[in-house]
């Protein structure tokens, strides 16, 4: 089984991102913090269905896939955060595309 046909297969889209802080933080805690706040915003049921990953991340910017209906949910999620851990943040949405290769020049700005 080689997956699902193209009509049934659900688009991705990528959000290039900032987070601003005192100290780094690992791809697990941002992880952790991004799927919190959308179950915060938006419950169980609202977020479910996001598929929200990390696909990268440095210490201080990133990129996070999601499907394409739910980037607005995952962009009013990621901009609602402002602790992570006990470090005030400021995340900031640098960009979103339907590629890696494409969201990567955003984190070259």
């Amino acid at each position: 089984m080689k997956g699902l046909p193209p009509a049934l297969k659900r688009r991705k889209r990528y959000i290039a991102f900032r987070i601003i802080a005192e100290r780094k933080f690992d791809q697990r805690q941002i992880v952790s913090a991004v799927i919190d706040s959308l179950i915060k915003t938006f419950g169980e049921f609202g977020s479910a269905n996001t598929g929200v990953w990390i696909e990268h991340f440095d210490g201080e910017k990133g990129i996070i896939r999601c499907y394409n209906e739910a980037i607005d949910k995952v962009k009013v999620a990621l901009t609602l955060i402002n602790r992570i851990g006990d470090v005030r943040v400021i995340p900031l949405t640098l960009g979103v595309s339907g590629t890696i290769k494409k969201c990567k020049r955003y984190l070259e700005v």
